[in-house]
Protein backbone atom coordinates (compact mmCIF):
# COMPACT_ATOMS: atom_id res chain seq x y z
CA UNK A 1 0.00 0.00 0.00
CA UNK A 2 1.46 3.36 -1.00
CA UNK A 3 1.43 6.46 1.16
CA UNK A 4 3.50 7.94 3.96
CA UNK A 5 2.98 6.88 7.56
CA UNK A 6 2.52 9.71 10.04
CA UNK A 7 1.37 7.80 13.11
CA UNK A 8 -0.17 4.47 14.16
CA UNK A 9 -3.71 3.85 15.37
CA UNK A 10 -3.46 1.61 18.42
CA UNK A 11 -6.02 -0.50 20.27
CA UNK A 12 -7.86 1.26 23.07
CA UNK A 13 -5.77 1.62 26.20
CA UNK A 14 -2.43 0.94 24.48
CA UNK A 15 -0.03 3.86 24.94
CA UNK A 16 3.03 3.32 22.79
CA UNK A 17 5.16 6.04 21.23
CA UNK A 18 8.15 6.09 18.88
CA UNK A 19 11.13 8.40 19.26
CA UNK A 20 13.04 8.85 16.00
CA UNK A 21 16.33 10.58 15.31
CA UNK A 22 17.68 11.55 11.89
CA UNK A 23 21.38 11.08 11.14
CA UNK A 24 21.71 13.06 7.91
CA UNK A 25 24.77 14.15 5.98
CA UNK A 26 24.80 16.18 2.77
CA UNK A 27 27.29 15.78 -0.06
CA UNK A 28 29.77 18.55 0.82
CA UNK A 29 29.82 18.27 4.60
CA UNK A 30 30.53 15.73 7.36
CA UNK A 31 27.85 15.75 10.04
CA UNK A 32 28.47 14.80 13.63
CA UNK A 33 27.08 12.45 16.25
CA UNK A 34 25.42 13.51 19.51
CA UNK A 35 26.56 11.08 22.22
CA UNK A 36 24.47 12.84 24.86
CA UNK A 37 21.30 11.62 23.16
CA UNK A 38 22.43 8.02 22.83
CA UNK A 39 23.89 7.90 26.34
CA UNK A 40 20.61 9.09 27.83
CA UNK A 41 18.58 6.58 25.85
CA UNK A 42 20.86 3.74 26.91
CA UNK A 43 21.01 4.77 30.56
CA UNK A 44 17.24 4.98 30.79
CA UNK A 45 16.37 1.97 28.59
CA UNK A 46 14.53 4.11 26.04
CA UNK A 47 13.98 2.42 22.69
CA UNK A 48 14.39 4.54 19.56
CA UNK A 49 14.77 4.40 15.79
CA UNK A 50 17.60 6.17 13.95
CA UNK A 51 17.22 7.14 10.31
CA UNK A 52 20.77 7.16 8.97
CA UNK A 53 21.97 8.39 5.61
CA UNK A 54 24.33 6.11 3.70
CA UNK A 55 27.01 8.79 3.56
CA UNK A 56 26.62 9.37 7.31
CA UNK A 57 27.07 5.64 7.92
CA UNK A 58 30.20 5.63 5.76
CA UNK A 59 31.58 8.58 7.76
CA UNK A 60 30.65 6.99 11.11
CA UNK A 61 31.02 3.21 10.67
CA UNK A 62 31.78 2.39 14.33
CA UNK A 63 28.89 4.47 15.65
CA UNK A 64 26.57 2.87 13.10
CA UNK A 65 27.57 -0.64 14.16
CA UNK A 66 27.17 0.26 17.83
CA UNK A 67 23.62 1.48 17.18
CA UNK A 68 22.92 -1.54 14.99
CA UNK A 69 24.04 -3.98 17.70
CA UNK A 70 22.16 -2.31 20.56
CA UNK A 71 18.83 -4.10 21.26
CA UNK A 72 17.26 -0.78 22.21
CA UNK A 73 17.66 0.62 18.72
CA UNK A 74 16.97 0.03 15.05
CA UNK A 75 18.26 1.84 11.97
CA UNK A 76 16.19 3.04 9.03
CA UNK A 77 17.30 4.39 5.65
CA UNK A 78 17.48 8.19 5.22
CA UNK A 79 18.80 8.21 1.62
CA UNK A 80 22.46 8.52 0.64
CA UNK A 81 23.18 12.24 1.00
CA UNK A 82 19.85 13.87 1.85
CA UNK A 83 18.67 14.52 -1.68
CA UNK A 84 15.27 16.07 -2.33
CA UNK A 85 13.09 13.35 -3.83
CA UNK A 86 10.79 15.91 -5.42
CA UNK A 87 13.61 17.06 -7.70
CA UNK A 88 15.55 13.82 -8.32
CA UNK A 89 14.95 11.84 -11.48
CA UNK A 90 13.97 8.18 -11.12
CA UNK A 91 17.50 6.82 -11.47
CA UNK A 92 18.92 9.28 -8.93
CA UNK A 93 16.11 8.48 -6.49
CA UNK A 94 16.73 4.75 -6.83
CA UNK A 95 20.46 5.24 -6.26
CA UNK A 96 19.81 7.34 -3.14
CA UNK A 97 17.88 4.45 -1.64
CA UNK A 98 19.98 1.50 -2.81
CA UNK A 99 23.39 3.02 -2.01
CA UNK A 100 22.26 3.61 1.56
CA UNK A 101 20.89 0.06 1.79
CA UNK A 102 24.22 -1.26 0.52
CA UNK A 103 26.26 0.80 3.01
CA UNK A 104 24.17 -0.54 5.88
CA UNK A 105 24.59 -4.10 4.63
CA UNK A 106 28.38 -3.69 4.40
CA UNK A 107 28.46 -2.64 8.05
CA UNK A 108 26.06 -5.45 8.99
CA UNK A 109 28.52 -7.91 7.46
CA UNK A 110 31.48 -6.29 9.22
CA UNK A 111 29.66 -6.39 12.56
CA UNK A 112 28.89 -10.09 12.20
CA UNK A 113 32.56 -10.87 11.54
CA UNK A 114 33.65 -9.44 14.89
CA UNK A 115 34.32 -11.86 17.76
CA UNK A 116 33.10 -9.27 20.28
CA UNK A 117 29.66 -9.29 18.65
CA UNK A 118 29.30 -13.05 18.93
CA UNK A 119 30.60 -13.02 22.52
CA UNK A 120 28.12 -10.38 23.68
CA UNK A 121 24.94 -10.96 25.65
CA UNK A 122 22.84 -9.50 22.86
CA UNK A 123 24.11 -11.75 20.08
CA UNK A 124 20.70 -13.39 19.77
CA UNK A 125 19.13 -10.12 18.69
CA UNK A 126 17.83 -10.37 15.16
CA UNK A 127 19.42 -7.44 13.37
CA UNK A 128 17.84 -6.93 9.93
CA UNK A 129 20.31 -7.43 7.11
CA UNK A 130 18.91 -4.32 5.41
CA UNK A 131 16.61 -1.57 6.70
CA UNK A 132 12.89 -1.97 6.08
CA UNK A 133 11.99 1.62 6.95
CA UNK A 134 12.73 4.79 4.98
CA UNK A 135 12.42 8.50 5.76
CA UNK A 136 12.48 11.06 2.97
CA UNK A 137 14.94 13.93 3.45
CA UNK A 138 13.09 17.16 4.24
CA UNK A 139 9.93 15.04 4.34
CA UNK A 140 9.72 15.64 0.59
CA UNK A 141 8.27 13.05 -1.76
CA UNK A 142 6.01 12.63 -4.77
CA UNK A 143 3.94 9.83 -6.28
CA UNK A 144 6.94 8.30 -8.10
CA UNK A 145 9.13 8.17 -4.99
CA UNK A 146 6.35 6.61 -2.90
CA UNK A 147 5.83 4.01 -5.63
CA UNK A 148 9.60 3.37 -5.65
CA UNK A 149 9.57 2.55 -1.95
CA UNK A 150 6.56 0.32 -2.35
CA UNK A 151 8.32 -1.62 -5.11
CA UNK A 152 11.38 -2.02 -2.87
CA UNK A 153 9.32 -3.14 0.11
CA UNK A 154 10.23 -0.13 2.23
CA UNK A 155 7.75 1.73 4.45
CA UNK A 156 7.77 5.53 4.09
CA UNK A 157 7.90 6.95 7.61
CA UNK A 158 7.04 10.51 8.52
CA UNK A 159 5.87 11.92 11.87
CA UNK A 160 3.11 13.72 13.71
CA UNK A 161 5.20 15.45 16.40
CA UNK A 162 7.85 17.92 15.21
CA UNK A 163 10.45 18.97 17.80
CA UNK A 164 11.90 21.67 15.54
CA UNK A 165 15.37 20.90 16.89
CA UNK A 166 17.30 21.92 13.72
CA UNK A 167 16.44 25.56 14.50
CA UNK A 168 19.45 27.17 16.19
CA UNK A 169 17.31 29.15 18.60
CA UNK A 170 15.38 26.09 19.74
CA UNK A 171 15.55 25.49 23.50
CA UNK A 172 15.38 22.22 25.39
CA UNK A 173 12.40 23.49 27.32
CA UNK A 174 10.65 24.42 24.10
CA UNK A 175 11.23 20.95 22.65
CA UNK A 176 9.93 19.27 25.80
CA UNK A 177 6.87 21.50 25.90
CA UNK A 178 6.04 20.66 22.27
CA UNK A 179 6.42 16.91 22.80
CA UNK A 180 4.37 16.84 26.00
CA UNK A 181 1.61 18.91 24.41
CA UNK A 182 1.33 17.01 21.11
CA UNK A 183 2.29 13.39 21.85
CA UNK A 184 -0.53 10.87 21.60
CA UNK A 185 -0.68 7.05 21.64
CA UNK A 186 0.84 5.94 18.34
CA UNK A 187 2.76 9.19 17.78
CA UNK A 188 6.03 9.36 15.85
CA UNK A 189 8.38 12.07 17.15
CA UNK A 190 11.09 13.46 14.86
CA UNK A 191 14.42 14.67 16.31
CA UNK A 192 18.04 14.87 15.10
CA UNK A 193 21.16 13.19 16.52
CA UNK A 194 23.78 14.29 13.97
CA UNK A 195 24.98 17.29 15.96
CA UNK A 196 22.31 19.52 14.42
CA UNK A 197 19.63 18.86 16.99
CA UNK A 198 19.74 21.99 19.14
CA UNK A 199 18.68 21.30 22.71
CA UNK A 200 17.63 17.74 21.92
CA UNK A 201 19.84 15.87 24.39
CA UNK A 202 18.96 18.31 27.16
CA UNK A 203 15.24 17.98 26.43
CA UNK A 204 15.07 14.20 26.88
CA UNK A 205 15.17 14.27 30.72
CA UNK A 206 12.41 16.87 30.58
CA UNK A 207 9.86 14.86 28.63
CA UNK A 208 10.79 11.15 28.75
CA UNK A 209 10.04 10.70 32.50
CA UNK A 210 6.84 12.74 32.16
CA UNK A 211 5.54 10.61 29.31
CA UNK A 212 6.37 7.46 31.26
CA UNK A 213 4.48 8.82 34.25
CA UNK A 214 1.53 9.31 31.92
CA UNK A 215 1.67 5.62 31.02
CA UNK A 216 3.55 5.74 27.72
CA UNK A 217 6.06 3.09 26.68
CA UNK A 218 8.80 3.91 24.16
CA UNK A 219 9.17 1.38 21.34
CA UNK A 220 10.99 1.15 18.04
CA UNK A 221 9.08 2.09 14.93
CA UNK A 222 8.91 -1.53 13.82
CA UNK A 223 7.33 -2.44 17.14
CA UNK A 224 4.90 0.46 16.89
CA UNK A 225 3.85 -0.52 13.36
CA UNK A 226 3.30 -4.11 14.49
CA UNK A 227 1.07 -2.99 17.36
CA UNK A 228 -1.65 -1.22 15.38
CA UNK A 229 -2.78 0.17 12.05
CA UNK A 230 -0.48 2.68 10.29
CA UNK A 231 -2.13 6.01 9.50
CA UNK A 232 -1.20 6.62 5.86
CA UNK A 233 -1.71 9.63 3.64
CA UNK A 234 -1.11 9.84 -0.14
CA UNK A 235 1.47 12.61 0.09
CA UNK A 236 4.37 13.84 2.21
CA UNK A 237 4.87 17.10 4.04
CA UNK A 238 8.04 19.00 4.79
Amino acid sequence: MTGSIRSVKLPAGVKLIALTFDLCEVENRISGYDPGIVNYLRSNKVKATFFAGGKWMRSHPEKTMQLMADPLFEIGNHSWNHGNFRTLDKKEALNQVLWSQAQYELLWEELHKRPCFHAGEDNTKKIPRVPRLFRFPYGACDHDSLKLLQDLGLAAIQWDVVTGDPAKGRSAAGIAQTVLKKARPGSIIICHANGRGHGTAESLPMFVPELRKAGFDFVTLSELLASGTPVRVPECYE
